[in-house]
């Protein structure tokens, strides 16, 4: 009997995830891009959320982020517990009285989505299995966006638009970007410029901007400069730079993350 189960849907702790990147050390997957480590568990049959369901959650996503596939997955595991101990930092700005001990809902309280975990790469159909991004964006409190060439990449482009694409309607002037992009200045130049691994790819994210964005393209690539924006601010500056309207999400949410009781 098929599996009625849509493990897209899934999420991971932060505790999760570095248990699941110590299963593969000890299979001999260690340190390596997340474009090998797709082929690795494309080769392998290998389907995260299924295989290693007990380390998932059947829920949706408290964060998403968004990375190139060059990003190293290693790495991507301990960004994903850094920036939930920033969130941790901005809850006690907020609540200086609170003295309990945020590290079990660091660990254990709050769920992220990866790709690498949720997006079966033995699918025949890649595109098809992204098309519950929006479901997904539409969820998270905070996305992250990872490393240095994803604004030069049109997966990575179409995730920072859905996920902020909520906001473009209320913005008379400058939209008020809600991403932590990383520092880079390797930006969008325009769709034209952005690249897949799959030229099909490419097509398949331009139609559904045309038919289902706020204003088209014209919505989209106002999402864009923003993004270009935070991205060389972050660059250029001797302290980190996040955007206001970044933070003041991450802060609501934050206050439901640490205030919420831990999964049993």
């Amino acid at each position: 009997m098929a599996e009625n189960v849509d493990r897209r849907k899934w999420s991971i702790t932060a505790r999760g995830l570095s248990e699941f990147v110590g299963d593969l050390s000890h299979q001999g997957v260690r340190s390596t891009s997340v474009r090998a480590l797709h082929k690795t568990l494309k080769d392998g049959g290998i389907y995260p959320a299924r295989d290693f369901a007990h380390r998932c959650k059947p829920i949706l996503p408290d964060a998403f982020f968004t990375y190139h596939s060059a990003q190293n997955f290693v790495d991507i595991r301990e960004i994903v517990w850094k920036a939930f101990d920033f969130a941790a930092r901005l809850y006690r700005e907020r609540h200086p009285e609170d003295k309990r001990d945020l590290e079990p809902v660091i660990a254990d309280g709050i769920t992220c989505w990866i790709d690498f975990m949720f997006i079966d790469q033995c699918a025949r159909d890649i595109p098809r299995e992204l098309d519950v991004l929006p479901v997904l964006l539409n969820a998270a409190a905070a996305h992250f966006v990872l490393g240095d060439q994803p604004l030069t990449r049109s997966w990575c482009c179409y995730e920072i638009a859905l996920f902020n694409q909520r906001h473009v309607a209320e913005t008379t002037d400058k939209m008020q970007l809600r991403s932590f992009i990383a520092p880079t200045t390797s930006i969008y130049f325009g769709w034209q410029d952005t690249k897949t691994t799959e030229a099909n790819d490419k097509t398949f994210i331009e139609e559904r901007i045309r038919r289902g964005f706020p204003h088209g393209f014209k919505g989209f690539n106002q999402i864009m400069e923003e993004a270009n924006g935070t991205a060389v601010l972050s660059s250029t500056e001797v302290d980190p730079f996040y955007p206001p309207a970044a933070l003041d999400s991450l802060a609501s949410a934050a206050e439901r993350w640490f205030t919420r009781a831990l999964p049993k």
